[in-house]
């Protein structure tokens, strides 16, 4: 998105495409505030990382309660994968989403 947005700087277009990105960074979310960017992907990390040390746990301790319900093909088999649901983030939910996680400040996004 942010190749996308120095294009749209360029053209006098910021503001006026919608733009979408992800990861949710910083930069991303300021950018929302400021209307520069329309929406973000954001998966809170909290919940990824104890997902990830339970899965992990497991597969070490080579128990079959982990299943899962999708793959996902990686050139030459179809791996098992666990899907997490993204949550579309814009200017609307961003207080309700990224900053209530903790994942960025109200101060370090609106600068207050």
């Amino acid at each position: 998105a942010k190749g996308v947005l120095m294009s749209l700087d360029e053209r006098d277009l910021t503001g006026k495409v919608l733009l979408t990105g992800q990861d949710a960074t910083l930069l991303t979310c300021q950018d929302i505030v400021r209307d520069r960017q329309t929406m973000t992907i954001y998966k809170p990390i909290k919940y990824l990382a104890e997902s990830a040390a339970s899965f992990a746990v497991q597969i070490a301790r080579n128990e079959n309660g982990m299943k899962t319900e999708n793959t996902t093909y990686n050139g030459m088999i179809d791996v098992p994968s666990i899907l997490f649901d993204p949550i579309l983030v814009d200017k609307k939910n961003l207080k309700e989403t990224i900053i209530k996680d903790g994942y960025w400040t109200e101060e370090q996004v609106y600068g207050n």
